[in-house]
């Protein structure tokens, strides 16, 4: 059985006003602690029953971390799970957290795929957002990964940012397909309530473009990826053919996965767990009982399927209704067929191939389609 693994870093050197992960300040003395406390719940999960086809270490910032301590994480996962010999490693990195030997020792550890968190080549738009890394440091990374042998190289980008203009973001995505990266993710900006940005904008202080231009730019950013050469296989994610981001395709599917380290979440055998958040509970509850999990959830049927339609509607490619009906050994049909015949009239799904589908009219409007499966 495939198993997704996902390794949490809680540390950052700054957190963002928009962020809503499950981040905190950088702290040395404590993320050794950290490290050691994640060795333990690894080895505590260590199994070879399962194979391992992905792995993603993401944070935070996981390059706040040696590339020492790195290699030893990703070490003690070989030794703990049963890998696939072309295993999908991913690292997370920001701009100004790394330097060429740093990058070449975490590609010589095995890490083989490197997700950068970009999201404008503004200053301007930088200090907004509040990233600790300048214009500059957004190249040199990305030239520095190149030369660190990471053939797979993954970007972020964030658009409808406060007084952001179409021709700004138009700029963006032509400054990142200069790049010429693998794979791009673009997320259109959400006020989350957890977050600085919340608070600003609840007083007025934050003006997001008017939703017109959102979805404007969103319209132009799957027009200038696709004339580019980048396929979209997901709502906000792009690629050059077979270079899709498989750890989340396995989200997208609904597939099994298990989270390790703070706040991390975990999907096994039709149960959700997840662990304490605050980095030094999850060191604690390590030390004493080698888990840290706070909550568990069985998923019932009918919420096991909403969830598998949220998730792989997000796909271009759908959803195979074979698959769905042997997972779940029910009728596709007799559960969805009063949802679906009223978006299928509306020209909001397609029905082919008994594949079921967001259309193009239908990806403008995803949110709302797709809840209609979950409500």
């Amino acid at each position: 059985m495939n198993l997704g693994l996902y390794l949490h870093i809680p540390y950052c050197l700054h957190k963002c006003g928009y962020c809503d992960f499950n981040s905190h300040p950088e702290n040395q003395e404590e993320s050794i602690r950290y490290v050691d406390a994640l060795l333990k719940e690894l080895r505590a999960y260590s199994s070879k029953k399962y194979t391992v086809p992905t792995v993603f270490l993401g944070g935070g910032t996981p390059t706040t971390l040696l590339p020492s301590q790195l290699k030893q994480i990703l070490d003690t996962v070989q030794q703990s799970f049963n890998l696939t010999p072309d295993c999908e490693i991913t690292i997370e990195a920001n701009p100004a957290t790394l330097k060429l030997q740093a990058l070449q020792e975490i590609r010589a550890a095995g890490y083989n795929r490197i997700s950068i968190g970009v999201q404008s080549f503004d200053e301007k738009e930088l200090k907004l957002l509040e990233r600790v890394h300048n214009q500059e440091e957004i190249h040199s990374t990305i030239q520095q990964a190149r030369l660190a042998k990471f053939e797979n190289l993954s970007m972020d980008l964030m658009f409808a940012l406060p007084d952001q203009t179409i021709e700004k973001w138009c700029s963006h995505l032509k400054q990142a397909i200069n790049k010429n990266p693998d794979h791009l993710s673009t997320y259109n900006l959400t006020i989350e309530p957890s977050t600085a940005f919340f608070k600003l904008h609840k007083k007025g202080k934050l003006c997001l473009p008017h939703e017109d231009i959102q979805l404007e730019m969103y319209k132009t950013t799957i027009q200038t990826l696709e004339n580019a050469g980048y396929q979209q296989y997901e709502i906000s994610n792009f690629s050059k053919p077979g270079m899709e981001s498989q750890h989340n395709i396995n989200y997208w599917n609904n597939g099994e996965y298990l989270g390790v380290g703070a706040g991390a979440s975990s999907y096994l055998n039709g149960e959700r767990f997840k662990n304490t958040n605050l980095p030094s509970n999850y060191i604690r509850e390590i030390g004493v009982k080698k888990n840290a999990i706070e909550t568990r959830e069985r998923l019932e049927p009918i919420q096991a399927m909403g969830e598998t339609l949220m998730l792989g509607l997000r796909l271009l490619k759908g959803i195979s209704i074979d698959v769905f009906e042997n997972r779940f050994e029910v009728s596709f049909q007799k559960v969805y067929g009063k949802v679906l015949e009223p978006l299928l009239n509306q020209e909001l799904i397609t029905f082919n191939q008994n594949r079921i589908a967001l259309s193009r009219k239908g990806l403008f409007l995803a949110d709302s389609v797709i809840l209609k499966f979950i409500s």
